[in-house]
């Protein structure tokens, strides 16, 4: 009798513990680049609404400024743990390119983001469709789930001067919007721009007092975070896309129960979609805020894109050869060929 009753006891604690972990909650934390009340940032919240629907309340999730956290450089390190045994600030990340080539340089990140070779959405969704593993697989080795990718808009230069060629566009001095990026800041130098390295936390600072006459960035970023008010020019001609990229570390995705994660990523899918078929419609009107609040729009003729191609094409070897690694040359020729065809 008593046996049974040790039996008995032993079942119920098993089935009572079985239910306290699958019914854990689970916060996520998530550092991410959208700037505050953009488009970007509000579909962000309406995923996190849905994976906590799809999950019946058991995974919530939780934003963290990565410009508040230090940049991106330091939204890495808060993926890692800073002493074995102990888990990471973060789970994961919404990185720029910036981001992601700081987390694994292997994954080739910047590729997609080379002038003139992707000129189009349509042309990106085919890039990713086809060539989408080349970088995916990287992460994925460094220890990392790719929930989706974006485009997050098209590479504009902002300045106070105005410039109609590229010779005249490198005169000025530029900063990298904050970007901590020695890569890209070095490939910006071998092709000839004045670029100065400037903090993230000094960036707002060195903009007003004319420290650096420019900057470059996507018409959503310059919009929300109010840097058109100190320039007077931008570019509204399609040079690159401009990625981001959602990760959480594996440790983290795999305390998710395995029914809720092919929904999760359905939903993110489907964010990614929405975000992509308004991005056309959204940097237009970022455009005619721009110009009512007294930005000129510079736009090339096609013989001034075209000579603007001619003279990043030569920059693109010259990267190549000075700083090899600062993007993969085999996937650049390959979206070639793709594109071509």
């Amino acid at each position: 009798m008593f046996m049974k009753k040790r039996c008995v006891l032993f079942i119920f604690a098993v089935f009572f513990l079985s239910g306290f972990v699958a019914a854990e909650k689970i916060t996520l934390k998530i550092a991410t680049v959208a700037p505050a009340r953009s488009p970007w940032e509000i579909e962000l919240k309406k995923l996190a609404q849905e994976w906590n629907r799809i999950t019946k309340g058991q995974v919530s999730v939780r934003f963290y400024n990565m410009t508040v956290l230090g940049g991106e450089k330091a939204g890495v390190q808060k993926l890692r743990s800073a002493r074995p045994g102990q888990p990471a600030p973060m789970d994961g990340a919404i990185f720029s390119s910036l981001g992601l080539h700081e987390l694994e340089p292997k994954s080739g990140i910047y590729t997609l983001s080379l002038p003139f070779l992707i000129k189009s959405q349509k042309e990106l969704d085919l890039v990713l469709k086809t060539y989408g593993k080349d970088i995916e697989d990287p992460i994925a080795n460094a220890g990392f789930q790719l929930i989706t990718w974006s485009n997050v808009g098209w590479l504009s230069f902002y300045t106070k001067e105005s410039y109609r060629t590229l010779k005249e566009l490198k005169s000025i001095k530029l900063s990298l919007s904050g970007m901590d990026s020695p890569i890209l800041s070095n490939s910006f130098k071998v092709s000839g721009f004045n670029v100065k390295d400037t903090p993230i936390t000094k960036f707002a600072q060195a903009l007003k007092s004319g420290g650096v006459s420019g900057f470059l960035a996507v018409h959503l970023a310059t919009w929300a975070t109010g840097f058109y008010k100190d320039i007077n020019y931008a570019l509204d001609s399609r040079i690159c896309p401009i990625m981001a990229g959602f990760v959480i570390s594996k440790e983290s995705w795999n305390k998710i129960p395995a029914q809720y994660q092919a929904p999760m990523l359905a939903a993110a899918e489907k964010a990614r979609k929405a975000l992509n078929e308004s991005l056309d419609s959204s940097d237009r009107e970022y455009v005619k805020k721009m110009e009512q609040a007294g930005v000129k729009m510079i736009r090339l003729t096609p013989q001034e894109l075209t000579e603007w191609q001619k003279e990043f094409n030569m920059n693109i070897d010259q990267v190549n050869k000075s700083l090899p690694g600062a993007f993969s040359m085999p996937l650049y020729k390959k979206i070639q060929s793709l594109l071509a065809s």
